[in-house]
């Protein structure tokens, strides 16, 4: 009944055995201790730090190459009243770290400025117009963050002017580094540092701990404020970083911080989304609360964004957080222009695409948008898809991929018909000729037949393991919780119940979007919700009182004072067929 691929996770002996240990030496249910097994964890230490996630176990940010380097530089900027400019990038990762640096240093007393470039006339990155006018402006000192590692050109070109340049970023390196000052980069090919993911707040953050450690002379000093983590976690969950290691207590401990937050923008950003007595989680923060900080870079001005996080003023904060919130709606809606337009170039036969990779144009798409439909475009096809907004000879465009197939490599691999790219494997920026991209499509195409096979096309959803409704309670739901937050490399744990009696069921939500069920397994019954899932409800009547499967994430629902576990139900099929 829900088109994809059901796979349940092997637990090997070994895993098995793991979890035992872990499971006796911390008195953790044997559920819990299974998920973190599966999850790669191998003995009690890392299973207790990993619940833990507490900021002591953040690694020493001078094992990072070149911070001492650049703490010196900074330190030595501030003594001499040099103006300082941080450059960052437009999104939410960049945000937060311009944020959280400018921050740090205002209350060192610096003379401090920020640079946001705008996406539709600069693009990412800095450019050599930008870096002109930084120093035309009299700056002396320019501190990258969260982009900078491929800025050959510029950082000569500000040397040149007299500036010195430091670098902090966490893209991948293209071979040598620029000539700066200092290159803070956990990807550095020659860096030996223990966690390599960190986002680019993430980077800032360890600067801002190397130079706070360093004037205040104390070496067990590790962590700036806590009341920088709340802009920590939101720039690495927003940016989809993994949430292991370090980047793991960014999001927890951020997160404590977010749900008590005294960061006037933030605030007054989570009242007009109207989250101010419900419990923020990365689930809001990556679909709530970013969405509308990213949409001012998307289609607006990403300073707003600075300075709703930096303002001391209520009124302001307020002021620029409802003006996000309405370029957002109307991002939204350029979004499903853009969607339902793409869709409809979609080449098919049978009902499905006929190229392997999805690259479509368009004179009418925005490209500050085109990513996030390139990114629906894939949840609805299945396939890498690439979106390139056209302007007069050259076409801007963004790309999204599924597991199957590294859209970062692809692109290495078609680099003779495009202009400039850059990315991972995930998602990724083109440039293009416009009179190329009919040979890059066909390019790209070529590579995807070599890699791609038909299963490869089949959405796939991973469960973690098998269960039986009579085993679900409340304190099942709140063991499970201990794991979050969730995101990539720690996802929701997914269950598998087949067999289940379905009592009841009915469409809810506005245009019966939803589906509300009534489970029943054992002697046990549950409720479910499955959202977006409301299309099955006219599909459902010839299975009532009949067996179904199901796979779900348990979560804990409190709904008119009561709290119980409740079943977010992500497919259904039929009992009898297991294939």
């Amino acid at each position: 009944m829900t088109n994809c691929v059901w796979k349940l996770s092997e637990m090997p002996e070994e895993a098995r055995a793991r979890s035992r240990v872990i499971s006796d030496a911390l008195g953790i249910p044997s559920l819990v201790a299974d998920l973190m097994a599966q999850r790669g964890i191998r003995n009690a230490n890392d299973a207790e730090a990993f619940l833990r996630a507490d900021l002591v176990d953040l690694e020493d940010p001078n094992l990072l190459n070149d911070m001492e380097k650049a703490v010196e530089r900074i330190i030595r900027g501030i003594e001499d009243g040099e103006k300082i400019v941080v450059y960052g990038d437009y999104d939410v990762d960049g945000i937060t770290s311009i944020c959280v640096l400018v921050d740090v240093l205002a209350s060192l007393g610096a003379n401090i400025d920020y640079y946001i470039p705008d996406r539709i006339d600069e693009g990412y990155g800095m450019n050599p117009e930008a870096v002109r006018s930084i120093a035309r402006d009299g700056a002396s000192l320019l501190i990258t963050v969260d982009c900078g590692i491929t800025a050959f050109l510029e950082v000569q070109l500000a040397q040149s002017l007299g500036m010195d340049v430091i670098i902090t970023d966490h893209h991948e390196p293209h071979g040598e580094l620029p000539s700066a000052v200092a290159v803070i980069n956990p990807k550095r090919h020659d860096e030996l540092y223990p966690f390599r993911d960190l986002a680019g707040v993430g980077v800032a953050y360890k600067l801002v701990q190397a130079l706070l450690r360093t004037v205040k002379g104390t070496p067990n000093v590790l962590n700036p404020p806590d009341r920088l983590l709340d802009l920590v976690a939101l720039g690495t969950i927003a940016d989809v970083s993994p949430l292991v290691g370090e980047n793991r207590i960014f999001a927890k401990q951020g997160l404590a911080k977010i749900n008590r937050t005294e960061n006037l923008g933030l605030k007054s950003l989570i009242q007009v989304c109207s989250l101010t007595d419900r419990i923020i989680t990365a689930g809001t923060v990556g679909f709530v609360l970013a969405p509308r900080l990213n949409a001012a870079g998307r289609i607006g001005d990403a300073s707003l964004c600075a300075e709703l996080l930096l303002t001391d003023s209520p009124g302001k904060a307020m002021d620029i957080a409802e003006i996000l919130d309405n370029v957002n709606s109307e991002r939204q809606d350029m979004e499903m222009r853009i969607f339902e337009e793409a869709s409809s170039m979609v080449e098919t036969c049978g009902g499905q695409p006929v190229d392997s990779v999805l690259v479509l144009a368009n004179e009418r798409w925005h490209p500050g948008v085109i990513g996030i439909v390139a990114s629906r475009l894939v949840e609805e096809f299945n396939r890498p898809t690439i979106l390139i907004s056209l302007d007069g000879d050259e076409g801007r465009g963004s790309g999204r991929s599924i597991p199957e197939f590294d859209l970062y490599k692809a692109l290495s691999l078609c680099s003779g018909t495009l202009l400039r790219f850059g990315g991972h494997k995930y998602a990724a920026g083109i440039a293009v000729s416009r009179h190329a991209i009919d040979g890059f499509r066909e390019e790209i195409n070529e590579v995807g037949r070599s890699v791609l096979c038909e299963d490869d096309f089949l959405p796939k959803i991973l469960c973690h393991q098998e269960l039986v409704l009579d085993k679900i309670n409340l304190e099942v739901a709140k063991d499970i919780a201990m794991l979050a937050p969730f995101g990539v490399a720690n996802p929701t744990p997914m269950f598998l119940s087949t067999g289940v009696i379905l009592k009841e069921y009915r469409s809810v939500g506005a245009g019966g979007r939803h589906l509300k069920l009534r489970l029943s397994q054992a002697g046990r019954e549950h409720d479910g919700i499955g959202f977006g899932l409301g299309y099955l409800a006219s599909r459902l009547y010839p299975y009532l009182e009949k067996e179904i499967d199901l796979i779900y994430t348990i979560e804990v629902n409190e709904w008119n004072g009561i709290i119980q576990p409740q079943l977010n139900v992500k497919g259904l099929r039929v009992a009898e067929n297991h294939a």
